[in-house]
C-alpha cells in the first residue's frame, strides 16, 4: 500500500502536469517497489494521456520508454470534443436575464415589474378550478355576499383579537381583507407580494373601516398533484455539483480530486455522465462576508476564477458542463442575475456554458430549472416550517407560491425588470438550487428537487452562525428511469 503522504505527493505532481491516474493504475502503483520514482520519470514524457491508465504505467515499467498510447489518445479526444459539440446543442434556452435586461431602477420600472409578476401569477390562479367564478376588487367592493378575488398581498398584521388584517390589491383597486382563526385561510402563512386566490364574503363599508373582504380560504397557484414523468428517450446522466468556492482556505482540495479522478474513471456510473451542473458560487469571491480575506487562499477573484478553470480542464471533454452564478461570484448582486462577465467566460474551455441565475433550460425535453437559492434564507426568516438544514422546504414554496423571491425587500435583492423572471410560469421536471451546503433530494408533484452539496468545509464565520455543511457529495440523476444516487467524497 501507498503511505498517505507520498499518495499526496504523487497525487499533487500529477495534477501540476494536468492530468490524472485512473484507479486502476493506482492499484498498479501500490504493487510496485518505488512508486515514486515511477511516476517522475513517467511525468517527464510528453503526450500524456489523460487520465494515465495502468496500461500506460506497465509499458512505461517494462520498457522504460515513452508512452504508446498517445496517438489513440489524441483521437479519442478529438471524439469527444465533437461528442461535446452535440450535446451542447441538445441544451436549448428557455428563460435566461442574460442580455436581456432593461431595468434602471427608476419608480417605473418598479410599478412594471410588480404589474408583470401579478398578471403572470394571475394566469395561472385563473386555471385552477376554483377560479371559476373570480371578479376583480373593483367589482368585488360594490357588491355584497360571496366573492372570489385573485390579489396581490400587502401590510399584514394581526389584531390583539387574533385576527388577521390584509392588504389586497390588483388594478382595479384596493381592498382590505379579514381572517378570523378557525377558517382553513388562517392556517396559510402569508407573505407579503404573493399573489392569492382569497374566497370569502363582501362586508359592507362600516364606522371603524372600509368595505371588507371576510376570507375563508386561500388558494395559491400550486402544482398539480398529477403530472406526466416520461424522459424515456433521455441517454446518459447528470450530475449536480454546487458551491466549490474556489479561492476559500477550506475549499476541500482533496476531495475535489477524488471526484475528479472518479469521474474519469472506467466506473460504469461515471461513463454515463453526459452533463454536469453547478449551482452557482463557482469561487468564493471577496468581501462577501466580514472578514472574508482572513479564510482565503487565492485573494485575486480573477485568480480564482484562472483556478477554477484549470480544475475544469480535468473532468472529461466528453461531458458538457453547465454553469449558473451564485451570490460570491462576479455578477450584480440583484436578482435575476447575468452570466459570467466575457473575461471570466474565455478563461474556460469550449464543454463549458454559462447562464444567468435563474435560468430555464430544456436538454433533450428534460427542463431544468437551475436558481441558486439566496431567497431560502429569507424563506427561512419568515415561515416557521422552513429550515435551512432542509432546503427542500423552502422549495416546497416556492413550487406552490411560483415565485424563486417570493418575499421581496430582505436579503435577496431584486433587479425590477419589465418581466418578472423569477415567477416559475412553466413547472420544470428538475428544480436545483445550493446556497446552503446541504444535499437534499425530492420528487414534489412530478418534479425533481435538488439541492447539491458544497466542496467547502465550515468556514470560521459559519461557525459563528451555526452552519454545519454537508459537503463534497455528487447527485447523479437518470432522467430515463428518474433514478438518484449520491456519490460521496470525503
Amino acid at each position: 500500500m501507498l503511505m498517505i503522504g507520498m499518495h499526496e505527493e504523487i497525487l499533487r505532481k500529477v495534477t501540476e502536469k494536468n492530468t490524472l491516474i485512473s484507479p486502476s493504475a493506482w492499484e498498479y502503483l501500490e504493487s510496485q517497489d518505488d512508486p515514486n520514482s515511477i511516476v517522475k520519470g513517467l511525468l517527464e514524457k510528453k503526450n500524456l494521456p489523460f487520465p494515465i491508465g495502468r496500461d500506460a504505467i506497465e509499458s512505461y515499467v517494462e520498457k522504460g520508454s515513452g508512452i504508446e498510447e498517445s496517438v489513440e489518445t489524441t483521437t479519442e479526444l478529438i471524439t469527444e470534443t465533437e461528442g461535446t459539440a452535440s450535446l451542447c446543442e441538445n441544451i436549448q434556452v428557455i428563460r435566461d436575464i442574460t442580455g436581456n435586461s432593461t431595468c434602471t431602477g427608476v419608480i417605473d420600472d418598479f410599478t412594471k415589474y410588480f404589474n408583470n409578476r401579478y398578471e403572470k401569477l394571475r394566469s395561472i390562479l385563473s386555471k385552477r378550478r376554483e377560479s371559476n367564478g373570480i371578479i376583480d376588487i373593483a367589482s368585488a367592493k360594490k357588491r355584497k355576499g360571496n366573492a372570489k378575488v385573485i390579489a396581490m398581498v400587502g401590510d399584514i398584521h394581526e389584531t390583539n383579537n387574533g385576527n388577521k388584517i390584509l392588504q389586497l390589491e390588483d388594478p382595479t383597486g384596493i381592498m382590505r381583507g379579514f381572517i378570523s382563526p378557525g377558517n382553513p385561510a388562517f392556517e396559510k402563512d402569508l407573505l407579503e407580494d404573493e399573489v392569492i386566490l382569497a374566497i370569502g364574503s363582501v362586508w359592507d363599508k362600516r364606522k371603524d373601516y372600509d368595505v371588507t373582504l371576510s376570507i375563508k380560504d386561500i388558494i395559491r397557484p400550486g402544482v398539480p398533484k398529477i403530472r406526466s414523468q416520461s424522459h424515456r428517450d433521455f441517454k446518459g446522466k447528470i450530475a449536480f455539483i454546487g458551491d466549490v468556492h474556489v479561492g476559500s482556505d477550506t475549499f476541500l482540495k482533496e476531495e475535489w480530486n477524488r471526484f475528479v479522478e472518479w469521474i474519469n474513471s472506467d466506473s460504469e456510473k461515471a461513463k454515463d455522465i453526459k452533463y454536469i451542473i453547478i449551482s452557482g458560487d463557482l469561487i468564493d469571491g471577496i468581501g462577501i462576508y466580514p472578514n472574508q480575506e482572513d479564510e482565503l487562499e487565492i485573494v485575486d477573484i480573477f485568480e480564482q476564477y484562472r483556478e477554477f478553470a484549470k480544475m475544469i480542464k480535468k473532468l472529461p471533454k466528453n461531458i458538457a458542463i453547465i454553469t449558473i452564478p451564485g451570490n460570491h461570484d462576479i455578477v450584480r448582486n440583484p436578482e435575476p442575475q447575468p452570466c459570467l462577465p466575457e473575461e471570466v467566460r474565455e478563461m474556460f474551455q469550449e464543454n463549458v456554458k454559462f447562464y444567468g441565475n435563474p435560468a430555464f433550460i430544456n436538454i433533450d425535453g428534460l427542463k431544468i430549472l437551475m436558481y441558486h437559492g439566496r431567497s431560502i434564507n429569507d424563506l427561512s426568516d419568515k415561515l416557521n416550517h422552513v429550515d435551512t438544514d432542509h432546503p427542500i422546504t423552502a422549495m416546497r414554496e416556492m413550487m406552490e407560491r411560483r415565485h424563486l423571491v417570493p418575499v421581496y425587500g430582505e436579503k435577496t435583492p431584486i433587479a425590477p425588470e419589465k418581466e418578472d423572471l423569477l415567477v416559475i410560469d412553466e413547472l420544470p421536471d428538475v428544480f436545483v438550487t445550493g446556497h446552503i451546503h446541504k444535499t437534499q433530494v425530492e420528487d414534489y408533484h412530478g418534479t425533481i428537487m435538488i439541492n447539491s452539496s458544497t466542496w467547502q468545509d465550515q468556514t470560521e464565520y459559519q461557525k459563528m452562525r451555526d452552519i454545519q455543511p454537508d459537503p463534497a457529495k455528487v447527485i447523479v440523476l437518470d432522467p430515463a428511469s428518474n433514478q438518484i444516487t449520491v456519490k460521496q467524497f470525503t
